[in-house]
This record gives C-alpha cells, structure tokens and sequence, in this order.
C-alpha cells in the first residue's frame, strides 16, 4: 500500500525504441509481487552511398539487424574506374545510419597523331581531364599543312583519340616560251608533271622552212619547285 514514487526511466536496447510496459506501474504497492516487461519497435536505419560524382546508387533502409543480401553494383564515372568503398559493406543492418563513399582512380588515355607521311609527332597519354599542349604543326614535303581532322581538346577526353592530318598540295608556276610568241604561265601541283595544254606548241611556217616540235628543254619533270621550259623544234 505504501505510494511507488520512484517509477524506473524508460530503458534502452541496441537497434530498438522502448515501446513502454506491458502492464501499468502501479501507484501503490500491491499485494502480490509483480513482474512487468518492456515493449520494443525495432528500428530502420539507412545506408547512403556517396559516388562522388558518379552513377547514382539507391539508399538501403532496412530494420536493424536484418541481412543486406542487395548490395549494390559498383558505380560508374566518366574517366574514371572505380576503387571500392571507403567502408565495407555490413552483412546486416547495423543500429545507426551509414554514409559510406566511392573510391576511384583516374584514367589514362592517349591522343595519337598520323600525320599521313609528314614529320613524326609524339603522342600525347595523359590523365582524364589534364590540361592538353597541342603540339606544333607538322611538315611534309610540297604540302601545306591545312589542319587536323578533329579539333584538338584542350583537356584530355574519357576516350582515346587518332587526330589525322589534313594537307594541300604546293602549286608552283611553269612558264613556257616558245619562240614568237609571249610566255605564257600556268600552275602544277607539287609531284605532277607540268602540262602546256591539250596540244603542243607550233611555229609559224616560213617560205623555206616548216617546223615541227620535238619536245620541251630541259625534259618535263615533276614538279617540285618554279621552272621554265622553252619549246624545240626541227
């Protein structure tokens, strides 16, 4: 009879929230002895997982304790390969939340240059995202050089790349004389032969003579540079 002024706090259980008792805490002592048992609502927690950039991963909630048998696939970024995690995974929900981040490591690729038959350049290996130094343009004999086929990035791209030279064939003048008349100029592309026309040269017929032509002084060669050529005949 005497008063119970002295009701216990409300305990605690790892994983759990107090629920309260199963039979009320009497005012008074009873007649009897009593024993009264607590109540307890499992509690969720959550994992997250933090990709730092990369492919989004779904929370885990789950009741504490319970198997985590849907880990995730590893993630993916751009450049990038994954690590791991930076904490392991557990077989079962722990009791407390868990923020747990991707680990990566960056790619390397590689930019290759053909210059298609001009001066060799090196080619360029980097890591995803460093600053690229396009390199100097190349030569080539009776060519100029035009460009690449692609733009050059000024980062290194998630991707290998081939970068082709472009080039324009040199022109050179031809000037041909052939005797009475004016020279005349015309253009050859470097590495072709220089052509007069679709028909050689002639010389005006004389009382006593007519000529044909025999062929140009020097000989026709191909054509790496400015040159004049004087027409023969008999």
């Amino acid at each position: 009879g005497t008063a119970i002024t002295t009701a216990p706090a409300a305990p605690t259980k790892k994983g759990y929230t107090f629920a309260g008792w199963d039979k009320e805490i009497p005012a008074t002592m009873p007649p009897e002895n009593v024993t009264i048992k607590a109540q307890w609502t499992i509690n969720q927690y959550t994992i997250t997982f933090d990709t730092d950039g990369g492919s989004t991963i779904e929370s885990i909630t789950q009741d504490y304790g319970t198997a985590i048998t849907t880990a995730p696939a590893a993630p993916t970024k751009k450049g990038y390969t994954f690590a791991g995690w930076d904490k392991t995974i557990p077989a079962t929900m722990p009791a407390e939340n868990m923020n747990i981040t991707a680990q990566w490591t960056v790619n390397q690729y590689t930019i290759t240059f053909d210059t298609d038959g001009g001066t060799k350049i090196a080619p360029i290996i980097a890591d995803y995202g460093a600053e690229i130094n396009a390199p100097e343009a190349p030569t080539k004999e009776g060519y100029v050089f035009v460009g690449w086929d692609k733009n050059i990035p000024t980062t290194m791209p998630a991707e290998n790349l081939s970068i082709k030279a472009k080039w324009k064939a040199k022109k050179y003048n031809i000037t041909w004389i052939v005797d009475g008349q004016e020279p005349i100029t015309t253009e050859a592309k470097y590495n072709t032969l220089p052509s007069y026309g679709e028909n050689n040269p002639t010389k005006t017929a004389t009382a006593e003579y007519t000529y044909e032509f025999i062929g140009w002084e020097p000989e026709l060669k191909l054509a790496t540079e400015d040159a004049t050529y004087t027409a023969e005949f008999r």
